[in-house]
């Protein structure tokens, strides 16, 4: 299992990506590995992560997950979920 520490999140609209920008802090991520987002305590609902994206930037490099949506209900759901400046897993698809 990696862990991910999504340090921001943003929505390219015309591209339909929710991208969760941070850094790898153990093991190795690839497209198509599924990111664990944290519902509430208890509950988890897993995305599926589209394709990996190196964004350079004045303070240093980030990696960014990029997960495709189809609905912006998705989205929504994603955002309420206030992943910034947390830790999540990311796993192998079975």
């Amino acid at each position: 299992m990696a862990k991910f520490h999504v340090r921001e999140t943003f929505v390219i609209e015309d591209k339909k990506l929710f991208v969760m920008a941070g850094f790898i802090l153990e093991g190795e991520i690839t497209a198509r590995m599924l990111v664990s987002l944290p519902f509430n305590s208890t509950v988890m609902m897993t995305a599926d992560i589209d394709h990996l994206q190196i964004l350079r930037r004045p303070d240093g490099d980030i990696t960014c997950l990029c997960l495709r949506f189809t609905d912006p209900a998705e989205v929504m759901l994603w955002q309420a979920l206030k992943i910034n400046d947390r830790l999540v897993d990311v796993v192998p698809a079975t």
